[in-house]
């Protein structure tokens, strides 16, 4: 995989939502907004572990990534799509992964949200438009 260049990361990095789209077992496709964290290599999302996109990720674990920003002057769209292999982790992996989603999302402190099932989403490919020349 070509590294990520700086502008692609800070990109990544900052986005407070993204889409994460699964396969179901049956073949049909899922799709959903999630809250991620990224590290610099790895982005990071909790999702539940008894929906349908948890099913879909223990059945196959290729995740694709949105993350976009639009606007009405289409001069002005950026997006990067990440194409990932996706691993759910636990115990101190899991714990640091938190510790950055508490810091970036203090908001999940005044829901009392407690991690459920919190994915690696390790990057295989990426594409992009708008975020750099």
């Amino acid at each position: 995989m070509k590294p990520l260049p700086g502008a692609v990361r800070g990109f990544v990095r900052d986005a407070p939502v993204c889409r994460i789209a699964t396969v179901r077992p049956d073949g049909v496709p899922q799709l959903i907004p999630v809250c991620p964290v990224f590290d610099g290599e790895t982005l990071y999302v909790d999702i539940a572990e008894d929906g349908v996109s948890a099913s879909g990720v223990r059945a196959n674990g290729r995740v694709t990534v949105l993350i976009d920003e639009y606007h009405d002057d289409w001069d002005k769209l950026r997006a990067v799509v990440l194409r990932t292999k996706a691993e759910p982790i636990g115990s101190e992996r899991q714990e640091a992964a938190w510790r950055m989603i508490r810091e970036k999302f203090p908001q999940y402190s005044s829901v009392d949200w407690t991690p459920r099932l919190t994915l690696a989403l390790h990057i295989e490919s990426w594409t992009q438009w708008g975020v750099m020349p």
